[in-house]
C-alpha cells in the first residue's frame, strides 16, 4: 500500500480513499485505497475487492486474492454473512406468520436447460414434452418468464443459435409448507 493511501487511513479520511478507488486510472491504486477503506470498516472497498475478482486481468486477480486473504476483509466478510443471515431469518419468520394468518408467500428459483433437454422430440408431433419442466411442476413450481440463450454457430455473431433457456419458476408456499421454509 502506497505512503499516500497509508496517510489517508491514518486520517480515517474515507472520502479520499473512495474517491481515489473509483476515479483513478492506476487499478494498483483503486484496489490499495478499497483495502484502505476495508481497514476502516467502509464496506464499499469490501464490495470493490470483491469485484475486482471478476477481473479477467491475472494481475488484478492476483492482489485481490491477496487483499481477501487478509484479516480486516475476512472480518469484514464474517460480519457481512452474519447480518445476510439475520436478515434472511427474519424473512423466514415473516413469511411463516403470513402464511399462519392466510396470507400469500412465494418461493423462486430459476432453472437452465440446453436445447437438447427442450427439444427431443418430433416436432410435428401433439406437442414437446419438457420432462424437467414436468418434474418441476409436480413439485409445485410454476414456469413464469424463460430467457433464451444463444450461442455462435460459426465464427461471427451474425451466425448465433438458440442453446438453450433460463427459466424462471415460482411456487406458492401454504401453511402445510412451513416446514419448506426452515429448510432455507
Amino acid at each position: 500500500m502506497s505512503s499516500q493511501i497509508n496517510d489517508l487511513v491514518a486520517m480515517r479520511d474515507t472520502q479520499s480513499l473512495y474517491e481515489i478507488m473509483t476515479e483513478d486510472e492506476e487499478w494498483m491504486n483503486q484496489l490499495d485505497a478499497a483495502e484502505g477503506l476495508v481497514k476502516l470498516g467502509d464496506r464499499r472497498g469490501y464490495e470493490f475487492i470483491i469485484t475486482a475478482t471478476l477481473s479477467d486481468d491475472e494481475e488484478i486477480l492476483e492482489v485481490a486474492k491477496e487483499i481477501i486473504e487478509s484479516p480486516a476483509l475476512a472480518k469484514m466478510q464474517r460480519e457481512i454473512e452474519d447480518e445476510r443471515a439475520s436478515e434472511h431469518r427474519a424473512y423466514i419468520e415473516s413469511a411463516k406468520k403470513r402464511l399462519q394468518k392466510g396470507g400469500k408467500v412465494f418461493r423462486y428459483k430459476m432453472v437452465y436447460l440446453p436445447a437438447e433437454a427442450l427439444m427431443n422430440n418430433d416436432p410435428l408431433s401433439a406437442g414437446f414434452e419438457v420432462p424437467a419442466l414436468d418434474h418441476q411442476g409436480l413439485e409445485g413450481w410454476e414456469v413464469i418468464n424463460f430467457i433464451p440463450k444463444r450461442g455462435g454457430l460459426l465464427v461471427t455473431n451474425a451466425d448465433a443459435h438458440f442453446t438453450g433457456a433460463y427459466f424462471i419458476l415460482r411456487k406458492e408456499l401454504t401453511a402445510d409448507d412451513i416446514t419448506e421454509l426452515d429448510a432455507m
